[in-house]
């Protein structure tokens, strides 16, 4: 029976028409999934950043001066590449930047400053991704560089203290 209702032209463009649906909806059902799995993957990736960083930040706190500064770019480089596997280029350049910064700071001052611009640039990315408010880009948004944020707070306060 249902052989004679496609062989009838009169329903076969109806269920042309409904293939076509459910493999535009079966595409867009997978390449959701594949983007949710990708964003998870990269909260993670910013989160063990994060947490390697901390780490670093902990054997840091010995230091005091221009020694503290190195250390810190040292954690902030290191930081830079495990974010790469995130393919956040931004958030990378970002913390570079700031390693570099820290590296040439003769003063707390210049220390502190690296540390805050690189904050205000991560904190406005973080804005730009909550402000999209799209669903798979704020779920490793909110955690992955908040967490980032929070490990910048920590290098400026441990410089803040030592420096």
């Amino acid at each position: 029976m249902r052989l004679q209702a496609f062989a009838n032209g009169r329903y076969r463009g109806q269920i042309v028409a409904l293939c076509a649906r459910t493999v535009v909806l079966l595409a867009l059902v997978i390449s959701g999934t594949l983007l949710t799995d990708r964003q998870a993957s990269a909260a993670a990736i910013l989160e063990a950043a994060s947490a390697t960083a901390n780490a670093g930040l902990s054997s840091c706190s010995n230091n005091s001066g221009k020694a503290l500064y190195e250390c810190v770019a040292n954690v902030l480089d290191r930081m830079s590449g495990d974010v790469a596997r995130a393919q956040v280029p931004e958030t990378q350049r970002s913390l570079q930047t700031a390693a570099s910064r820290l590296r040439a700071a003769t003063s707390k001052a210049q220390a502190l400053s690296a540390i805050s611009q690189c904050q205000a640039a991560i904190s406005a990315a973080l804005r730009r991704v909550k402000a999209a408010n799209n669903a798979f880009v704020t779920g490793w948004g909110d955690s992955g560089l908040t967490s980032i944020v929070g490990v910048l707070a920590r290098a400026a306060k441990l410089i803040q203290s030592k420096g």
